[in-house]
Formats: structure tokens, C-alpha cells, sequence
């Protein structure tokens, strides 16, 4: 993974307002924020067309699939939001520097609030259900579970596998056929991987055999791939790079 999502505990941007959704969105409201902006970032350049910088589109993407990737994950969005609330809590002493009953006072209508965000966000864990294909949170927890075991038992197969490219003398691309390869290496199914990051299993298996006309623009290719990416526990920005190459040289090729 990238130095990003490795370290989610040093927040610099809230990954709620990076996708512009409450602390007690569902997983389905998180979803429908990431495509919209997918949408929100291919409409920006299609306006702009070649002024538009791509360096600065890819950061939105990464920063958008990263936040929508951890929050997706029951196990991750609990762990950011536990991190969320110890960077609060200081700043919340901070102001309470009154003693005695001007502290209490200053201090009660802070949790309050508190108290009840968190009964919304239980009852909305338990909504979770019916969002997504009919997935209970504790499913959910047990696919991550089941995701991240798979990704930790074949890392030393993956690092062979590299190795052996690396010996043969071949570069590591990380195209269709590769993304695949690495896929099958690790025992996780492209249902497992929909289930996964909620995207649906005919733009995965697209990626992998690189069906470029699945996508109707580059933007949407992208979020998807980065998604691919981070659930595989892959190089982010490098699979980005070396995918979005191949499907450059291959519509240049079609154009002629």
C-alpha cells in the first residue's frame, strides 16, 4: 500500500469530508458519495479538457478511493474513527480550562451530543444490512477478515513472484494479465473482491482483461482500479501508472 494508507493514523484531512458525508453515513451513502465524485472529477476535466492537470486529477482520485476504501471497511472505519476521537478528545480539554462546576457545565452539552451520534451510528450499522447486497456488518467484517489473511499468507508467493520477473529480465507491469495473476495467486474470487469494495464484478473482471469499453471515461477507470489496488494490498500508485498506460497505448492504437 501506499505511505497514504499506511498511515491513516496521521489524519491530515478527514476521509468523511474528503467524500462529504456525516461520521454516520452507511456503507450505501459512502458508495453513492464516491461515485459522485468520480463523477464531480470526470466532468471537471471534461471542462477543462487538455488544461485540466492530470497530476492534480490522480490526487483527487487517490485521496478519494483511499477514504472510500478505508470507510468501506468495517474493521478500518472503526480503527479511523477510534484515531478521529482521540485527536478530538485533547482539543475538547483544551477549551475546558474552568474548574469545578464552570468545567461540568462546559463539558455536558459536549457529550450529549456525543451519546447520541453514537446510538444513530449503531442504528445504522444494523441498516448496513440492506444496503449492500443484503451484507450484515458482521458478514462484512468476516470478508475483510478473510481478505487480509489471503493478502498476509502469500506475500512471500507475491515477492517470488516478483523475483521471477525481475531474473527473467522483465520489467513488473502491472497489466490485465498481471492484476490477475496476482489475483488467483492470493485465492480471492472476483465475487470475494465485489463483495469486497462494492463494485460490481463486471468492472473487475473488465480491468483484469482489459475491456476498456466497459468504462465510458479514463476517471471512472481510475477509481475503480485504484479500489482494485488497495483491496489487494498492491503498489497504488504504481499499478495506476503502469494500467493507465496500457489503456493509452491501446486507444491510440484503435485511433489509429
Amino acid at each position: 500500500m501506499t505511505d497514504r494508507s499506511k498511515n491513516s493514523a496521521n489524519i491530515e484531512e478527514d476521509l468523511y469530508q474528503i467524500l462529504d458525508v456525516p461520521n454516520t453515513a452507511s456503507l450505501a451513502e459512502i458508495r453513492q458519495a464516491y461515485e459522485g465524485k468520480l463523477e464531480e472529477a470526470h466532468l471537471e476535466a471534461f471542462a477543462a479538457y487538455s488544461l485540466f492537470p492530470e497530476e492534480e486529477t490522480e490526487e483527487k482520485l487517490l485521496q478519494f478511493s483511499h477514504a472510500y476504501i478505508t470507510l468501506a471497511n468495517p474493521i478500518a472505519r472503526a480503527k479511523y474513527d477510534d484515531e478521529l476521537n482521540q485527536l478530538t478528545i485533547p482539543a475538547k480539554k483544551k477549551s475546558d480550562l474552568g474548574k469545578g462546576r464552570a468545567k461540568t457545565a462546559n463539558e455536558s452539552p459536549k457529550k450529549i451530543p456525543e451519546k447520541i451520534q453514537s446510538e444513530e451510528k449503531a442504528k445504522l450499522s444494523k441498516k448496513v444490512a440492506n444496503d449492500v447486497a443484503g451484507q450484515t456488518l458482521k458478514e462484512r467484517q468476516d470478508f475483510y477478515l478473510n481478505l487480509a489473511a489471503k493478502n498476509e499468507h502469500t506475500e512471500d508467493n507475491i515477492q517470488e513472484f516478483y523475483d521471477t520477473l525481475k531474473t527473467s529480465g522483465s520489467a513488473i507491469t502491472y497489466n490485465g494479465a498481471v492484476l490477475q495473476q496476482i489475483r488467483k495467486m492470493k485465492s480471492i474470487t472476483i465475487n470475494e473482491l465485489a463483495q469486497i469494495t462494492c463494485i460490481r464484478g463486471a468492472y473487475l473482471k473488465a480491468i483484469e482483461e482489459e475491456n476498456f469499453s466497459k468504462f465510458t471515461s479514463e476517471i471512472y477507470l481510475k477509481g475503480y482500479l485504484l479500489c482494485y489496488a488497495e483491496s489487494m494490498n498492491l503498489p497504488t500508485e504504481k499499478v495506476l501508472d503502469d494500467y493507465i498506460r496500457v489503456y493509452k497505448n491501446s486507444a491510440r492504437s484503435e485511433n489509429g
